[in-house]
């Protein structure tokens, strides 16, 4: 390890390399690592080089980056930091509206993606709560910024933001679980009524009936515990509520 380099612990860049698996796998985000990325997940460890994939991930290098720097962290990948940009916690509320809003239009280019009706939309929501947690992105800013510039579907939205469901049943490949999916009702996005839905069980960990998972694009990253489903669950309800503004 460089002597410039911060003292890095192995449970947040691995965590964070959980969420960002699957959006890999299918070419959202990220390098073509996906195979790297699985090695270091199945064996528990980083030797540095992990950090070195996550950093070229064109969307969640920034915000860990912004995250980490507003709330002096010297490692971008503590597990404070992503847990922060993923799940929520207090360290984005030291994110000032000002901030934000230059990481958004020049550290993500956004002024060069979005339409100058879309950027004025995004600015009005700037001193109204916008956050860097994952869900903000995915809510408010209508394409994804990745490798694929598509706008987003109400099954991308639900599909990209970090959702979180209680285990019914566990199989080999498949993790069933109970969980609240995104809909438009008159109008507006909004949680709708429980129901079942299949998450790929492609990473490691001893999941079982009545535990709390989290997420991304259909597939598994980790079990939660009670306050980091309201944690999840508050950051990503604010977000839906800003992106009801028209």
């Amino acid at each position: 390890m460089h002597m410039n380099q911060p003292q890095r612990q192995p449970d947040g860049i691995l965590s964070c390399a959980r969420y960002a698996f699957r959006p890999n796998k299918l070419n959202y985000c990220g390098p073509d690592e996906n195979k790297h990325i699985f090695e270091y997940l199945a064996a528990g460890e980083d030797d540095g080089g992990l950090a070195g994939i996550l950093n070229k991930f064109e969307t969640l290098y920034p915000y860990l980056k912004l995250i980490a720097i507003a709330n002096r962290a010297e490692d971008f990948f503590n597990k404070k930091v992503s847990d922060a940009y993923w799940i929520g916690n207090e360290l984005l509320e030291n994110i000032k509206a000002p901030r934000f809003y230059e990481h958004l239009s020049d550290s993500l280019q956004l002024k060069e993606k979005l339409s100058r009706e879309n950027l004025n939309l995004l600015t009005g929501k700037m001193p109204r709560g916008a956050n860097p947690h994952h869900s903000f992105h995915v809510f408010n800013i209508w394409q994804r910024t990745g490798r694929a510039e598509n706008p987003h579907t109400l099954y991308t939205m639900d599909e990209c933001r970090v959702g979180w469901g209680r285990v019914q049943n566990v199989a080999p490949e498949i993790i069933k679980v109970l969980y609240e999916p995104v809909i438009y009702n008159n109008g507006r996005l909004a949680f709708g009524a429980p129901i079942l839905k299949d998450i790929f069980y492609e990473l490691p960990g001893e999941v079982k009936a009545g535990d709390w998972i989290s997420f991304h694009w259909s597939s598994f990253c980790e079990i939660l515990t009670e306050g980091a489903v309201r944690r999840l669950r508050h950051w990503t309800n604010m977000n839906l509520e800003l992106a009801n503004i028209k």
